[in-house]
Parts: C-alpha cells; structure tokens; sequence
C-alpha cells in the first residue's frame, strides 16, 4: 500500500486513494508534543523554502531557479558546509515513509537519508531552535516503510541545525533513547 501514498503539499496531506493518512506531526500535534501558537507564516515559509533549496543541492544543483549560488544563500550555506566537511553522502531526499502500528497508519517525508563515515544516518533538517519532539519525529521515520517497501534501516538518527550565518549542529539521538522515542511515538500515535 505504502506504493500508492501521494503527497499534497498545498495542505500537507498524505493519501491512498480517497483516504487521508496522518501525518506524524499532525499526529504530534494532537497529542500535545506540537504547540503551533508560535510558528509564523514566516518561519514555515523560510523552513519551506530552505528545504527546496537544500533538496537542489542534495540533488547536485548549485544555483536556484534565478540563478543564485545556493552556496551564498541564508541557512544554505550552513548545511552546504556540513555536507562538505562531513562528506555526506545522501541516499535519499525527501522521501515519503509508511508506517502501520497495531492497524494505526502514518505517513511523513524524511529530509535526507545518508552515508556518514560508513554508517546509514536519517536527518531531519531544522531552522530553528531543538524541541523534544523533533526527536519523536525522527524516531517515527526511523520505524517507517520506504516506497519500495523495505525499511528505512538506519544506523543512526540526527537532527541538523541550520542558521542564517553559516552554522550547524548537529543532534544524534542517543540509541539508548531512541526506544523511548519510538514508544512516545506509538503512544501519540494510539491515542
């Protein structure tokens, strides 16, 4: 089934067919994790647009659609620097994932899945400040079916902050963790 999931990026839905899929942020967002009061149409916006842009560069495109270096672009720059110093090398990108827990199905686009010094690592890029959830989301990809049908299977899980000035940082989910994250997940997920 997971074969047949479309994406509707106007109202950040997911589908089979006729029928909607949650999303594991809505899905967050109605147990609590998510508090929406303080996101602006700004940060979406800006969050969006460097997701596109960072897409390009995964993909080997330098410039935007008018030209710019991607290299020379807020928030760009921080994560072109982090792919060349860690010498990323990405599997996927935005890639839509199916999960099915206890007959519970979810559905949500991870940002990269990557080589990293040998080991499979699933990122989820971020622009702003570290939140506890962003961790459950991780974890919930982590646990995720690709469209092939196979699992994501990674070695490891990490959040990557980006910021306008050229900076990054990255947040590993400790695999001592990552059990309870899964379980938060399931836990929101059931409710």
């Amino acid at each position: 089934m997971e074969n047949f999931i479309k994406f509707n990026p106007e109202c950040h839905e997911y589908s089979v067919t006729d029928r909607i899929i949650p999303s594991v942020t809505q899905i967050l967002k109605n147990a609590g994790y998510i508090d929406d009061r303080y996101f602006t149409s700004e940060s979406r916006d800006r969050g969006t647009a460097v997701h596109e842009l960072c897409r390009r560069y995964t993909d080997g495109i330098r410039t935007d659609k008018t030209g710019r270096i991607l290299e020379s672009l807020e928030y760009v720059n921080a994560f072109a620097k982090w792919m060349q110093e860690k010498h990323v090398y990405v599997i996927l990108s935005e890639t839509i994932v199916y999960g099915n827990i206890d007959g519970h199905e979810y559905a949500g686009k991870f940002d990269i899945l990557a080589e990293i010094n040998g080991k499979r690592v699933l990122v989820d890029l971020k622009t702003g400040g570290k939140i506890k959830w962003h961790m459950i989301q991780l974890a919930a990809y982590a646990v995720g079916f690709l469209p092939d049908g196979k699992r994501t299977n990674p070695d490891r899980l990490m959040d990557l902050y980006v910021t306008p000035d050229g900076k990054y940082r990255e947040s590993y989910i400790n695999p001592v963790e990552l059990p309870e994250q899964i379980n938060l997940f399931k836990n929101a997920l059931l409710t």
